[in-house]
């Protein structure tokens, strides 16, 4: 069961049972007198909510957050809006975690308990960093270090950015390279795992979406990284695009590593598919063991889809585990898969920071097993799409 089923079944048995006890009461109220009416009132609802805590209260899980771009100045990103962070809201997150008290573990020690079968320290919460933006370097780690928090970094082979210095200062744009990948990697409690070679979207069917234009080709970047094999990381510097010219039709597309891709007139085999990840994952291999030294452990799905196929070449390339779940890393669950929950900023549709430090905190308890903070999140989530899209209408930047 997903943990957004769980959820769902755990509050609506929630809200029953406390319904139920409701009902009881009200008939108490109506047909008895006023004290021994009040009496089985209070008497049935305290029944119906002891009864109901049971459905709120789960297994405890571990908190995996993901971040990605951790940026004063994200606008070269054309999806900033859904994943950039600022600082000052990243800041206030890990104090918001360290006034908890949780415990921030590496994902090599994570998965390496979970394998061996050991119990992981009750509480424990883990940081994820994709796509290997240059900014999780100049801002986010020295952050983390500031806290003494562990964390994970997942980079993408082709969006490495060329060069041999580490950068200490200047625009926070575009992706790390690799010295700077080995400066983190290096870091007790730091980690580089990989992200895959292209961060590739395929076509996946006949089907057109829309068409490339001057507004959207951006957002659609992934129509030029397919078409232009190699290194991708400067493609944010191009005023317009190289490799497939305004006016061209937008497929429908899906992940490169977890859907068949449409060849033009027929749609690829699984073996093929199969064939594709495996070099994809094969190639992340090596340029880690030649670049960091390292055989990477941990294997990041883009946009964190996955196939099932693809998580068994995973394992037969050595990867101990990847990410892709869609629960919530109790001890139950495979030890090979890891559920993570995406972090945002504004979580009111706007940046304050009591409310972001309040979503984390209701996020990472919920993902721990507690369903009374889904009481909480629920409505900022709602208040955010609300405010967002009123925003929209206005015309208002998202910076």
């Amino acid at each position: 069961m997903t943990r957004k089923a769980e959820r769902r079944a755990r509050v609506v048995r929630w809200l029953a049972t406390l319904a139920a006890g409701g009902v009881v009461g009200l008939g108490g109220l109506m047909l008895l007198p006023a004290a021994a009416g009040v009496a089985v009132a209070v008497g049935a609802v305290g029944v119906a909510a002891a009864i109901g805590h049971r459905w709120m209260i789960a297994p405890p899980g571990v908190a995996i957050l993901t971040y990605h771009s951790v940026s004063p100045a994200p606008g070269w990103l054309p999806w900033s809006r859904e994943i950039a962070v600022h600082p000052d809201t990243f800041a206030r997150h890990l104090r918001t975690l360290r006034a908890m008290g949780v415990h921030v573990v590496g994902s090599r020690a994570l998965v390496a308990r979970r394998r061996a079968g050991l119990e992981v320290p009750r509480g424990s919460v883990a940081l994820h960093f994709d796509d290997g933006y240059l900014d999780n370097h100049l801002y986010a780690a020295p952050l983390l270090r500031a806290h003494g928090f562990a964390a994970t970094f997942f980079a993408s082979l082709d969006f490495i950015e060329q060069g041999d210095a580490v950068r200490t200062g200047g625009p926070p744009e575009g992706y790390m390279r690799w010295p700077e990948l080995a400066a983190l990697e290096a870091k007790a409690g730091f980690e580089v795992e990989p992200h895959g070679v292209a961060h590739a979207r395929v076509p996946v069917s006949e089907a057109v979406v829309g068409t490339l234009d001057a507004n959207n080709w951006r957002r659609h970047a992934w129509l030029q990284w397919h078409a232009t094999p190699g290194p991708k990381h400067d493609w944010f510097r191009m005023t317009v695009p190289a490799a497939v010219p305004l006016g061209s039709a937008i497929p429908a597309s899906g992940l490169a590593l977890a859907e068949r891709a449409w060849l033009g007139e027929r749609r690829e085999s699984e073996a093929e598919l199969a064939a594709r990840i495996e070099r994809d994952l094969s190639a992340c291999r090596t340029a880690f063991s030649e670049r960091l030294g390292i055989e990477p452990q941990i294997f990041c799905w883009p946009e964190n889809k996955r196939c099932s196929r693809g998580q068994a070449i995973a394992a037969e390339l050595g990867y101990l585990a990847t990410t892709g779940g869609k629960r919530r890393n109790t001890s139950k669950e495979p030890v090979d898969t890891l559920s993570r929950i995406h972090v945002g900023d504004r979580a009111m549709g706007f940046r304050w920071l009591a409310a972001e430090a309040l979503h984390l905190r209701a996020s990472v308890r919920l993902m721990q097993g507690n369903h009374y903070w889904y009481l909480v999140v629920a409505p900022m989530n709602l208040t955010r799409r609300v405010v967002f899209a009123l925003r929209a209408a206005l015309g208002q930047r998202f910076d």
